[in-house]
């Protein structure tokens, strides 16, 4: 009897830790009921940047035609620029104290546009020989070109040529048409500014 009453208590205090175990199970499950899964994170999206607000009219028509303003500024002092002429007196290749202001102008529009090349013509009225007037062309293109660079110019900018007497100005054989044909022309040959042409 010993034995049966030692199973029998046995079984209860097995019954017992069963009993406490299925409860603390139950327990356990009531406290952690199901939540629903989490949301995935959203994916990451780049954000676009704003569009800019289109321009109103009249603010396109200003800049369209502060765009014309400036092209037609520019054309005026290019055509300035290339029919302005320096002229030099009989046999002189010394620019005359007359002709400094025309040169002054033409140094200050090529240094508002730096990016302008020019190529000064030198030219001789038809007294003297063929070789003594391409010499004389060359020396009143080359004191043209030292006048601009002595007043800020770079020299690399200002090309130099003679023509001596081949291409007049004025085809009369006085001292008026003489007088036109010893100058020095200006061109410019490169680098004129975008959107000034």
């Amino acid at each position: 009897m010993l034995l049966s009453g030692r199973i029998k208590s046995f079984q209860s205090l097995l019954m017992a830790a069963m009993l406490v175990f299925a409860v603390g199970c139950v327990k356990q499950t009531v406290e952690t009921e199901e939540l629903p899964p989490p949301k995935p994170p959203a994916p990451m999206v780049r954000k676009k940047p704003a569009p800019k607000p289109p321009m109103k009219k009249k603010e396109m028509d200003v800049t369209e035609a502060e765009r014309r303003r400036k092209r037609a500024a520019f054309k005026r002092s290019l055509a300035a620029f290339e029919n302005d002429l320096v002229y030099f007196d009989f046999d002189k290749s010394e620019i005359r104290s007359d002709m400094r202001a025309t040169l002054d102008a033409k140094a200050r529009f090529l240094q508002e546009f730096p990016s302008i090349r020019v190529q000064v013509e030198g030219h001789c009225d038809e007294r003297g020989t063929v070789e003594y007037n391409i010499a004389l062309g060359h020396r009143r293109s080359q004191s043209s070109k030292d006048y601009l660079v002595s007043l800020g110019v770079k020299a690399s900018r200002v090309d130099t040529v003679s023509y001596g007497e081949e291409r007049p100005a004025d085809s009369r054989s006085n001292e008026a048409g003489w007088a036109k044909n010893r100058r020095a022309k200006f061109n410019v040959i490169g680098g004129i500014p975008a959107g000034m042409n």
